[in-house]
């Protein structure tokens, strides 16, 4: 994937920062926690890391998905969100064991019919278990 056309592409510029943390997104179907991103980029402060995830979730790069414990996390989006709007309406999985979540994009979010009045702006649809490494343990 070329990260820096997808960056520029969403009018923000491509900072050696945005790039390291878009390359780590991009490696899995993995959700990070601001906490995990710090271990992984020592040498970046806490708010430069705060400003990156938040302007890739300002301009459709990344959704974030909020863990049974209350934990924000952050995925990279496989669609092209609109800026407004997040598409990525896909199942989450979250290993009991390990408590990384991984996103299950080929499984999709159940449609749901809203009562009258009402306007779902995201679903978020998480399952928990076990994942493939600790099942296999």
């Amino acid at each position: 994937m070329d990260f820096a056309h997808q960056i520029r592409e969403k009018g923000l510029k491509a900072t050696p920062s945005r790039l390291n943390v878009i390359k780590i997104l991009g490696a899995d179907n993995q959700a990070y926690a601001h906490s995990e991103l710090e271990l992984i980029f020592k040498d970046m402060d806490r708010v430069t890391l705060y400003r990156v995830l938040n302007d890739f979730e300002d301009a459709g790069l990344v959704h974030k998905i909020v863990d049974p414990s209350g934990v924000t996390r952050f995925a990279l989006c496989k669609h092209t969100c609109p800026d407004e709007h997040h598409v990525d309406e896909h199942v989450h999985f979250i290993c009991q064991n390990c408590q990384k979540v991984f996103c299950l994009d080929q499984i999709h979010a159940p449609h749901f019919v809203l009562p009258a009045g009402f306007a779902a702006r995201s679903i978020q649809t998480l399952v928990s278990g076990l994942c493939k490494s600790c099942s296999a343990a």
